[in-house]
């Protein structure tokens, strides 16, 4: 199903960047850039990353420096590699 209509972003895309370390409504965004148009889904983006949390049990904040999908780190936003 598609969270974000103007993205074209899906509920299983959110999910996977997640699994795969996005532990933030900004790190979900900057990965797949979700919730930057109308901003509609932000509510959707922070309800799964909410499930996702409680489910797993880990309700920590992320620490600056984080290492966070698709090259992006949190806090920074930083391209690795470049």
């Amino acid at each position: 199903m598609y969270i974000c209509i103007c993205k074209a972003v899906t509920e299983s895309q959110i999910c996977e960047a997640i699994r795969s370390g996005a532990c933030t409504r900004k790190a979900i965004t900057d990965c797949l850039k979700v919730g930057t148009a109308c901003g509609k889904c932000n509510r959707e983006i922070r309800d799964l990353l909410r499930n996702a949390q409680s489910t797993s049990g880990d309700t920590r904040r992320p620490r600056a420096g984080r290492e966070m999908p698709y090259g992006r780190y949190a806090g920074g936003g930083a391209e690795v590699g470049l």
